[in-house]
């Protein structure tokens, strides 16, 4: 990376943390008067420590997402909106699914307590999307790419079916390899973990699926970009958000769970975005 470059995110980066600050404090205000009772914190973790990851996890969810702002040649608010809703249903809506069968923690012990999580994430995620829109934006004169696949009927059909398994698939398969390192946490019951049936796991990878895939299409219906560029940016973002709340951020977790699930979760974005990135673009040579 270029000195000027490194200097620009230097700024830039905690301006998109500021962002996200205002979002969680209008959410702290806004959500009470809506009559939601804010839940209990995590056992074991302060007020303090939590603001501090926030604050550098929202840092690095910028810059993951900045390559995604820059590639997407469209106006400041269609790109905002695209951006939001990948950030909060990748963030906060998928990973408050995950937790509410995972965890018994407060956020997400009730669907009261599950919907506030939710909720308390949206201004956030409007917040920071919108500073990353307005501080990365695409060079000037940059047009969409014709790089998205318009098959018929027939080629949608399999495309969105092999996109839906996918994801469970990827999950299961990497979940499989982790489990024996970190297993005996879910199993035991410690730090508010628990361990789901199959009949709850498949609907709910399934369910994840449908809207990952959902907000996904746009952004890969707009990329001004390679195949290989459209992987990377759109798995590292991937991984950003998923692993926000459940890696990044959540700091009372043992470093063998942080690491080996942090790992889990870069393969699982990298290889969803690469099948993605196979089923919806057309190569450049065929173009």
């Amino acid at each position: 990376m270029k000195r000027t470059s490194l200097l620009l995110l230097l700024w830039k980066l905690p301006l998109c943390a500021l962002a996200f600050f205002v979002g969680m404090a209008l959410s702290g205000i806004l959500l009470p008067l809506l009559g939601f009772a804010p839940p209990e914190m995590p056992a074991g973790t302060d007020a303090g420590t939590i603001t501090l990851w926030f604050l550098l996890g929202s840092m690095i969810l910028a810059a993951l997402l900045a390559p995604l702002s820059r590639r997407l040649p469209a106006k400041g608010l269609v790109r905002w909106s695209i951006l939001s809703m990948f950030v909060w249903v990748f963030a906060a809506v998928g990973m408050v699914l995950e937790s509410f069968f995972f965890m018994t923690t407060g956020a997400v012990s009730s669907l009261e307590n599950g919907l506030f999580t939710m909720l308390n994430f949206l201004l956030p995620a409007l917040f920071l999307s919108g500073m990353v829109v307005s501080l990365f934006r695409p060079a000037p004169g940059a047009a969409p790419a014709p790089a998205f696949a318009a098959p018929d009927l027939q080629g949608w059909l399999w495309r969105i079916a092999a996109a839906l398994l996918a994801y469970p698939l990827i999950y299961f398969a990497f979940g499989l390899l982790v489990q024996p390192l970190v297993g005996n946490f879910y199993v035991t019951g410690q730090y508010e973990l628990t361990t789901p049936t199959w009949g709850e796991m498949i609907p709910l990878r399934l369910a994840r699926s449908l809207l990952f895939l959902l907000v996904s299409l746009p952004i890969i219906a707009r990329w001004n970009g390679s195949r290989r560029a459209l992987w990377l940016g759109l798995g590292f973002a991937i991984f950003a958000c998923t692993g926000f709340m459940a890696v990044i951020t959540a700091y009372w977790f043992p470093w063998q769970m942080r690491l080996f699930h942090g790992l889990e979760l870069l393969a699982d974005g990298l290889l969803y975005a690469g099948v993605l990135t196979w089923l919806f673009t057309v190569p450049a040579s065929k173009k």
